[in-house]
């Protein structure tokens, strides 16, 4: 098949084999599609030294030790609590950024409102002396609507300072950094593996198409994105590991295009993967959540946003107290949803259910979408080459 060809035909495939235009073969090639990746995932997992040899046996013991109670059910029940919050975090984080344009917001849905309840709790209770791993897995004692964590209130005690505040939110943050830094290896691994087989990447093909065409009669914000694209490919092409790191280290929508060039010029995993991981996890992360402590502190809003709103001339008071009235009408709103014995409690709860809901729901059916789109292409495509050869 021609490369004009295979284009046109995943350009159909993507058009048409949608939940909304054709149901009933999106459907079915989308549990096809997610049976091979459970069966080859199941098999490799299975399979796999690492696992037989090292996992296995300690999943056992654990899970023995769990069942019989001893002086060691203290600590076996610690790790099995901080194993929890890890993989809640790092399952998160894996969501927010897996995949190509099809990443759940667990940032937007769970990490910036968990800092939100930490900061409000800090600050309620004037100490950071209470337990924040129990917000994980929808736990029912730590609500979504109630900002107020179990913490013991005592206004006479000195306010938390920003660095105790930090110190109480940077391990979750962390943890789902990491998680967006694995995330970022499929299209790494793709690229990598076609590359290497001397075959096209067409998700790459796709995205070179786009920053290579012509950008006459496109908005100005189109012709920027796709001059920054073409940019960052050849400054990672020139600078490597430096590169990468560089490009990881800030909210990069286009990261996506930096995995599959890196596998696409067959840059080495652990290069690749390393400067994602120091990037993302160890630069980025630790400075979102400061940025959010402040956003969301009391204290230290006013002169964050006053900061912010310096920088910018003429306008920057009146975006300030903009910026400034929106977060603090926010913190209120959330505030009085938690409150059981507010009319709103229920309503707010009812809203912020319905959004998580609604974004889980989108990317459950835009993941199983894509992975039906390419099970339907991997199929035509074979088709077409046993025609040939017959």
């Amino acid at each position: 098949m021609e490369l004009s060809q295979k284009k046109k035909l995943r350009a159909e495939v993507r058009e048409t084999i949608t939940f909304v235009r054709s149901p009933i073969s999106t459907t079915w090639f989308s549990v096809i599609a997610v049976s091979k990746f459970l069966a080859s995932t199941t098999h490799y997992v299975a399979t796999h030294k690492a696992f037989l040899f090292f996992v296995l046996p300690i999943a056992l013991v654990w899970t023995g030790l769990e069942f019989v109670p001893g002086s060691y059910s203290p600590m076996v029940s610690e790790a099995t609590f901080n194993l929890k919050f890890v993989l809640w975090w790092l399952a998160l984080g894996i969501l927010s950024s897996i995949g190509l344009g099809t990443g759940m917001h667990s940032g937007l849905l769970f990490l910036f409102p968990h800092i939100l309840k930490v900061v409000y709790s800090a600050e309620k209770c004037h100490s950071v002396d209470f337990e924040t791993r129990n917000n994980m897995w929808f736990n029912p004692e730590v609500p979504q609507t109630s900002l107020l964590m179990n913490c013991e209130i005592n206004a006479d005690a000195p306010m938390p300072t920003f660095y105790e505040m930090w110190l109480k939110v940077v391990l979750a943050a962390l943890i789902w950094g990491i998680g967006t830094a694995i995330g970022e290896i499929p299209p790494y691994h793709v690229s990598f593996l076609a590359s290497v087989a001397g075959e096209n990447d067409e998700d790459l093909e796709e995205e070179m198409d786009s920053v290579n065409s012509n950008l006459e009669g496109q908005s100005f914000i189109v012709r920027t994105f796709q001059s920054m694209k073409a940019w960052m490919i050849d400054f990672i092409k020139r600078r490597g590991f430096l590169g990468v790191y560089l490009m990881s280290a800030w909210p990069n929508a286009a990261f996506d295009l930096v995995g599959m060039c890196c596998g696409h010029f067959q840059m080495p995993f652990w290069e690749f993967f390393g400067a994602t991981l120091l990037g993302k996890a160890f630069t980025l992360r630790p400075v979102q959540a400061a940025f959010s402590v402040a956003l969301f502190s009391n204290q230290f809003r006013p002169k964050l946003i006053a900061i912010v709103g310096s920088t910018i001339p003429v306008v920057g008071e009146k975006i300030s107290s903009f910026v400034s009235a929106k977060v603090e009408s926010f913190v209120a709103g959330v505030e009085s949803g938690g409150d059981d014995n507010n009319p709103q409690a229920g309503y707010v709860a009812m809203v912020w259910g319905m959004l998580v809901l609604s974004l889980v729901g989108y990317f459950i059916k835009t993941s199983l979408e894509v992975a039906a789109q390419d099970e339907k292409i991997a199929k035509m495509e074979s088709s077409t080459k046993d025609h040939k050869t017959e």
